[in-house]
């Protein structure tokens, strides 16, 4: 009986705190999703100027093959292609950093602000602080890709291109494993240092090398064998594609791991307040 009331008790703590880490997240949830849908819509926009084939086809001509094997660029004769090159490719470089932003406030933000004690002193174990910042960073994420690719597709739909849904939805769905592979790693970095600013720097260099591992190794043979390195080489084409499931679910596993691993840091190490 007992155990069953602690096991009540300890579920609606961790819903509680989940809510309210989510509620904290609203207004850079719409910041973000605004920013980036509106970009997209931008983008959605600009294809009207381009959009005969024959014209398209003189624009990739004029690309240099280097480069347009660099940025994975090899369609702009349809809206799914030239969204592809346009906006899949550039952006995650900017929509992951809202995991790392938010993920790294989790444990060393927290000390640095000196609220951790606060939170610690209420009967919260410390791994539904960790899995409740992980989950409700997760969840907003899932609102951001839904309001760009919203805005995405209502723009679209607005200026009569024929973008296909199915195709935007699995587009925008798959920046979600890559964003939270590296704010499972912000999460992690969180847990071993006591400095916000490491917690960002670390993941975020990640994120720029892995960028460039996968780039480069596009364009050179010498440096093709570092894009298996690279999260991008799992990343893949899906509004163009499709979303490789496996590859979907195997980079969304890395990310809980550095969630799991953050657990077990988090629980042995000291608090600075």
């Amino acid at each position: 009986m007992s155990e069953g009331i602690a096991l009540r008790e300890t579920t609606g703590t961790f819903g509680t705190l989940a809510a309210y880490m989510m509620r904290l997240q609203i207004k850079s949830v719409l910041i973000w999703g605004g920013v980036l849908g509106a970009y997209a819509a931008a983008i959605v926009a600009s294809y009207l100027s381009f959009g005969d084939p024959e014209r398209m086809e003189q624009i990739m001509s004029a690309y240099p093959p280097e480069l347009m094997d660099a940025f994975g660029i090899s369609d702009f004769g349809t809206i799914e292609g030239f969204l592809h090159g346009q906006i899949f490719n550039l952006i995650p470089l900017a929509i992951a950093f809202f995991p790392i932003l938010a993920l790294s406030s989790a444990i060393a933000g927290a000390e640095e602000r000196g609220t951790i004690d606060v939170l610690l002193g209420n009967p919260i174990p410390r791994w539904q602080l960790v899995v409740g910042s992980f989950f409700a960073t997760a969840v907003s994420l899932l609102f951001i890709v839904a309001i760009m690719g919203g805005l995405m597709y209502g723009s679209a739909i607005l200026m009569d291109v024929e973008l296909d849904f199915a195709a935007s939805v699995e587009g925008v769905l798959n920046l979600w494993p890559l964003s939270m592979f590296f704010g499972g790693l912000a999460l992690l970095c969180s847990a071993i240092f006591h400095r916000r600013a490491l917690a960002i720097a670390v993941p975020g260099f990640v994120l720029l090398a892995m960028y460039l591992a996968d780039t480069l190794g596009r364009v050179s043979a010498d440096l093709e064998v570092y894009r298996d390195f690279s999260v991008f080489y799992y990343y893949g084409a899906a509004i163009t594609d499709g979303i490789d499931w496996a590859n979907f679910f195997g980079v969304s596993g890395v990310a809980v791991l550095f969630a799991l691993l953050a657990i077990v840091v988090f629980r042995r190490r000291d608090i600075y307040t």
